[in-house]
């Protein structure tokens, strides 16, 4: 399998990670059944904060604030905002293997499951929906149109921060640059422009960036950091196919000079959001891809038998969770009489 360019992958995961999900059965079903996977838009999950971190990090970017950005209010930031997570698609995963928390979320019923992969597999299914919309799928008869078009993919753990302070840092440090701006006014000084400024003021700040913004869509409050999360995402944007943009599909080819910035190159393109109105996307997946389940331990036992029965027809190991259980119950030693 060659890997996209676009996906990037977390120094801290090897492909032997083993990684959980909690899903309810007919989903864990279509998985293993039809080799099917599913990618859930941003925009569809309950957290309103999902890619805050864009909006946060053009706040930090400046003097200029927000200005130029698309947003000068909350009506405009929100609307901003809807559109950035209207482009990322995403599948949430944990390092976490037992977790009370989880199936008390995701198993409302008491029937879903704990599905076990490792990351070498989950590589596969980020690089099929990055290869469904790659620029090389694009051609000369496409010119003219408007065109869905993969941007970046990534399999990385989810940055935890409380995002109120991170708010306050960075209204703090604009209000601090708007001051600067507002002493140079009162002088009748003009602003140094970006060569007149010393190089060391840059290095500072850079010193100064705050790394829990240097995300895309991967950045959460820190009360979901139960959840141990590890993010598979891809942006999909939408393109007008010209010519330059063809161009770009040179750019895949490892010994083209410009392949090492092919990322960079994509990024700062024209891209409006995916215009595709569909809030899922379902690629296929390898037919291994599961390694190991187990079952909600709340499930009613007639329940429990049969989806038991469904998994060990299809050869999948059945892990026993610990969850909710009574510990006496597994003594396997007892004191003398």
């Amino acid at each position: 399998m060659i890997i996209s360019p676009l996906l990037n992958i977390s120094d801290e995961l090897a492909d032997d990670t083993v990684l959980y999900r909690t899903i309810d059965f007919f989903g864990a079903t279509s998985i293993i059944s039809n080799q099917s996977f599913m990618f859930t838009r941003a925009d569809a999950f309950s957290d309103p904060n999902e890619g805050i971190e864009r909006l946060l990090l053009q706040l930090e970017a400046g003097p200029i604030g927000c200005g130029g950005m698309g947003w000068t209010d909350s009506l405009t930031a929100k609307e901003h905002h809807e559109r950035i997570k209207k482009s990322y698609y995403i599948s949430c995963w944990s390092r976490n293997p037992e977790s009370v928390a989880m199936w008390s979320l995701y198993s409302q019923d008491y029937c879903s499951v704990r599905i076990a992969t490792t990351v070498g597999k989950l590589k596969q299914v980020v690089n099929n929906l990055l290869d469904k919309y790659c620029l090389r799928n694009l051609s000369e008869s496409d010119i003219g149109q408007k065109k869905i078009v993969s941007v970046e993919g990534g399999i990385k753990p989810v940055t935890y921060a409380c995002l109120h302070n991170l708010s306050s840092k960075v209204s703090r440090r604009l209000k601090a640059y708007k001051r600067i701006e507002a002493r140079y006014l009162r002088k009748g000084i003009d602003k140094p422009t970006l060569d007149e400024v010393n190089p060391r003021y840059w290095e500072r700040e850079e010193q100064r960036n705050i790394k829990e913004l240097q995300t895309n869509c991967n950045l959460k409050d820190n009360s979901f950091k139960h959840e141990d999360e590890v993010r598979l995402s891809v942006r999909l944007a939408e393109a007008n196919c010209d010519d330059n943009l063809l161009k770009l599909r040179e750019y895949y080819d490892p010994n083209n000079k410009y392949h090492s910035i092919m990322k960079r190159r994509l990024k700062s393109h024209e891209f409006g959001i995916k215009l595709a109105s569909f809030d899922r996307e379902y690629v296929k997946c390898p037919e291994n891809l599961v390694s190991s389940v187990a079952l909600d331990p709340r499930c009613p036992p007639h329940k429990a038998l049969f989806i038991k029965n469904w998994f060990r027809e299809q050869n999948i190991p059945i892990i026993e969770s610990m969850c909710f259980g009574y510990l006496p119950n597994y003594f396997d030693v007892f004191p003398e009489k």
